[in-house]
């Protein structure tokens, strides 16, 4: 078999380690987008994802679902919900672990980077010191992050500064403004403001 080519990837271990990743957002009421920047991964592969892991529904997944467990096939299933080939087969749950070797590094890379960074939040959670506040802020870097408009941007780090978009952050800054988050103070249209809130820090 194809794994066999590359026994540092367990292919099917990677596979449900993201499923359950995608399901442990879910239950946290994360919408497919939330989820898909976290796994940065496209929402439609997230949704394939749950339904792997068995805890999506919607009405079309759960009658696709219905129609599959009896017995129909694919382009009957297209037919009876007016769905193309590759609509149907994306609610349908994997059927086994993609085994091409830039894949599954690429699959093996998010899963140590969701895993890094959820860690950082935990630790934060757990003690709210500036060291972990840093911790966090360096396992966050080139995370996808929106302003209250809806502008997308993402972060460096450069020793004990930020570079954000055209602007340059030092730690202090970064340090006072996670203190007045804390205090319940915060600006949303700050550019740090998505970053705490996705820490857990702020609302």
């Amino acid at each position: 078999m194809n794994p066999k080519k590359y026994p540092h990837y367990d292919a099917e271990r990677i596979l449900k380690n993201l499923a359950d990743a995608a399901a442990s957002g879910y239950k946290e009421k994360k919408t497919l987008r939330q989820i898909a920047i976290d796994l940065d991964m496209n929402p439609i592969k997230v949704r394939k994802l749950l339904i792997t892991a068995g805890v999506y529904q919607s009405d079309i997944a759960d009658k696709v679902k219905e129609l599959r467990a009896a017995g129909k096939k694919e382009n009957e299933i297209m037919e009876m919900l007016n769905l193309s080939r590759a609509s149907v087969n994306s609610y349908l749950p994997y059927k086994k672990a993609p085994y091409k070797a830039q894949e599954l590094s690429a699959n093996a890379e998010r899963l140590r980077k969701y895993r890094e960074r959820k860690s950082a939040c935990e630790r934060l959670a757990e003690e709210s010191s500036l060291d972990n506040l840093w911790n966090c802020i360096e396992a966050f870097q080139r995370y996808p992050f929106y302003t209250a408009k809806g502008q997308k941007y993402t972060y460096e780090v450069h020793g004990s500064k930020m570079k954000l978009n055209d602007k340059t952050v030092d730690r202090a800054t970064v340090e006072m403004a996670y203190r007045k988050a804390v205090a319940g103070e915060i600006d949303k249209e700050d550019y740090l403001s998505p970053v705490f809130v996705r820490f857990g820090v702020a609302r």
